[in-house]
């Protein structure tokens, strides 16, 4: 297997996480700054596990580019 798709498979699971994060929100009941408010510990925690996983995918393809060779 080459270089390329190993890439290319990790950036497609860690795409698949981040979506399945958007899909666990819950929706406001109604549209108003206090039902955002009411839910601001799941979009508190949604943002942390976005950044989170974001910054592992920035780290991860900053380490691909020193491979030379899988096995």
């Amino acid at each position: 297997m080459g270089k390329e798709r190993l890439i290319a498979f990790t950036d497609a699971v860690l795409a698949i996480i981040m979506t399945i994060l958007v899909l666990e929100l819950k929706k406001p009941s109604e549209m108003t700054l206090d039902a955002f408010w009411a839910l601001r510990a799941s979009f508190f925690s949604y943002l942390l596990s976005f950044f989170w996983i974001g910054s592992s995918w920035i780290t991860m393809n900053r380490l691909w580019e020193h491979v030379k060779r899988i096995n």
